[in-house]
């Protein structure tokens, strides 16, 4: 899998930045109006927080009923965690390929964005919560990560750093950082 995601992100990049360069041309930077025309784009932004979240779990919470989910007993109280990395791993929701990196699944056969595969959240990713608990900044978030992508995408290419022998570094897309959000 690491192979094939290093081989991937070049043309994932040149791609969204096809798309950019399509809809918004070369004469100004992309705005948020461009975001419905840009439809790669958004599904590229969508894989990145559903394959890599920022967060493994979500804020505890207790529940406030006693309950009953897929046979098993949850009393009045009890601390519930929610796994997103394995949420936005499921191979029922996301299919067999679910830890590869493709934008594409956010997108249907005419290239337009899908509705997310989750009843609750149409983002294609449960990484900013779901339900009721679901992050209040979840849209500013979401414009944000939006307009910084396509913006650094309109603006520059991305490239990795060569080693000492001039070949490629290949990208360690499996460590996390131990750190950050905590």
């Amino acid at each position: 899998m690491v192979d094939a995601c290093n081989d991937c992100l070049p043309e994932v990049q040149r791609r969204a930045q096809a798309e950019i360069d399509a809809i918004v041309g070369r004469d100004r930077l992309p705005t948020f109006a461009d975001a419905p025309r840009l439809p790669y784009v958004v599904a590229v932004i969508r894989e990145i927080l559903r394959y890599r979240p920022s967060i493994p779990f979500l804020i505890p919470h207790a529940a406030t009923e006693e309950d009953w989910y897929e046979g098993m007993y949850i009393p009045k109280g009890t601390i519930c965690i929610a796994n997103v990395w394995h949420c936005n791993r499921d191979r029922e929701v996301f299919g067999e390929d679910a830890d590869e990196f493709r934008p594409e699944r956010h997108l249907d056969e005419n290239g337009e964005l899908l509705p997310g595969p989750l009843k609750t959240n149409q983002a294609g990713h449960v990484t900013l919560g779901f339900g009721r608990r679901i992050c209040v900044g979840k849209d500013l978030a979401n414009e944000s990560l939006f307009i910084n992508t396509a913006r650094i995408l309109w603006a520059a290419r991305l490239e990795r750093a060569r080693g000492k022998n001039g070949k490629e570094v290949p990208l360690d897309i499996e460590t996390m950082v131990d750190g950050g959000v905590v």
